[in-house]
């Protein structure tokens, strides 16, 4: 039977379509890489602007204030299989901060970046991560003076992995699946090993501090290196709260990991109770306008659990929605305060923030925003849940990966650096009583001693 020419022609161009699409998707493919090859411990480089320093896995930022410390960057990365890119480098990095730490306290605030980002010396989250660091470093000197953590140094560390696997559309959107997958295995592994030994740093002096911060998919590989040790921590209550071992603080913006993920912690958290002063564990923030975690992420869950057993309708709608758009573990609200200046002093936010702290308001003002409190005063433990997820106004978070507006960043920088505050006017000034309990074992016995 002889073919018609048209039915010919449409077989050839789909083929040729087929063809095209896919050596498109080859060529525009990032490889994987190595950015940071070299490791300087004395003499940095110092970096003025994302152009200087394209090679080093530790510099300088310049561009602080007067009188205030520089903070330092320093660069771990991990391959697709969650493998260290260069073991050697991140031993060098570690031996360095631990012999920095030996002479001062150190502020070690840990990021890992999301989907579409990489280490790329030219990638924009590592220029808006050295500003935060900036930012940081102002506030932290300021909350500091005259006490003993006064000489404490402010380090980054950022976290690269291969967030950014194709720069041509629609394979680059199309890979958020596939990068999914590599997230958790990059958090499952190398990047575990990695905050267990800088929480080792920072478990040796009373004035260091550990904050671990994810972004999207950068979100899924921090909280995948430290869930189990979150859940872990909390059956070893100390005196009605639970103890800060794996950080300081962890702060976890859009991140793309189903509410599922998070279901151990908060069916703990919600028998707990808890005590005034608790300080936060982990703060989860999450935009309403966030498309790519309320819709792209629901749809791929929706089709890859297909086939999956779930008890119940509840269950399901966990193991498919995002952490942040999952209502019922929703903790408190992020909303904008319009006509309200940012120029107050971090004394006075930190006042506010300790005034929070003990139940006196369930909001927290910080300029343009302010965090709120969900659970109702006659809730009674609920509302010092240390565990919080935030729903985010669209003002204040625009989108997936706007997250380095000024609103939400000085929230952030500020946010950190109330947490110790100690200089303000208390209503409870005693001292708190050292604790009975004895620290699970491996644990970190100063953050035991402060939770």
């Amino acid at each position: 039977m002889k073919r018609h020419p048209r039915s010919h022609w449409r077989s050839l161009s789909a083929t040729v379509l087929v063809l095209v699409l896919t050596i498109l998707g080859a060529v525009s493919c990032v490889p994987g890489k190595t950015y940071r090859t070299q490791l300087k411990t004395a003499d940095y480089c110092v970096a003025r602007d994302m152009r200087d320093c394209p090679r080093d896995a530790l510099h300088l930022l310049a561009g602080a204030p007067q009188g205030v410390t520089s903070p330092l960057l320093g660069f771990v990365e991990f391959d697709d299989q969650g493998y260290l890119r260069e073991p050697v480098l991140k031993d060098g990095l570690v031996r360095h901060l631990a012999g920095l730490a030996a002479t001062r306290p150190l502020l070690v605030v840990v990021f890992a970046h999301g989907w579409k980002h990489n280490a790329d010396p030219a990638d924009g989250n590592v220029a808006a991560f050295s500003q935060l660091l900036l930012d940081l470093a102002a506030a932290d000197a300021e909350g500091c003076a005259n006490t003993p953590c006064q000489s404490r140094q402010v380090v980054g560390v950022y976290l690269g992995w291969r967030g950014l696997s194709n720069r041509l559309e629609p394979f680059k959107t199309l890979s958020f699946w596939d990068r999914k997958g590599r997230a958790h295995r990059v958090g499952g592994d190398g990047v575990t090993e990695v905050l267990a030994e800088l929480a080792k740093i920072n478990a040796r002096d009373r004035e260091s501090r550990l904050v671990i911060m994810g972004h999207s998919f950068g979100g899924a590989v921090v909280y995948n290196a430290v869930n189990q040790m979150l859940i872990r921590d909390t059956a070893f209550l100390n005196r009605d709260r639970v103890a800060r071992n794996v950080a300081d603080l962890i702060v976890l913006v859009n991140p793309a990991f189903e509410a599922a993920r998070f279901n151990a912690i908060q069916r703990k958290a919600s028998g707990f109770t808890f005590v005034a002063k608790q300080k936060p564990i982990l703060a989860i923030f999450t935009s309403e306008a966030d498309i790519a975690t309320k819709r792209a992420f629901p749809a791929g869950r929706a089709v890859s659990t297909l086939f999956s057993e779930h008890r119940d309708a509840r269950q399901r709608s966990q193991n498919i929605r995002a952490i942040g758009h999952y209502a019922p573990f929703q903790t408190h609200t992020l909303t904008e305060n319009k006509g309200t200046a940012n120029t107050a002093s971090l004394g006075a936010f930190a006042c506010a923030w300790q005034a929070y702290s003990r139940g006196d308001t369930d909001h927290w003002t910080v300029g343009p925003v302010a965090l709120n409190r969900l659970a109702p005063a006659d809730s009674g433990s609920r509302r010092f849940n240390p565990y919080l997820v935030v729903g985010v106004e669209k003002g204040i978070i625009s989108g997936h990966n706007d997250i380095w507006g000024d609103a939400f960043s000085d929230f952030v920088y500020r946010f950190v650096a109330v947490q110790d505050y100690r200089t303000c006017p208390s209503a409870d000034n005693s001292p708190e009583p050292p604790p009975t309990a004895t620290p699970p074992e491996g644990s970190d016995e100063r953050s035991a001693r402060h939770p």
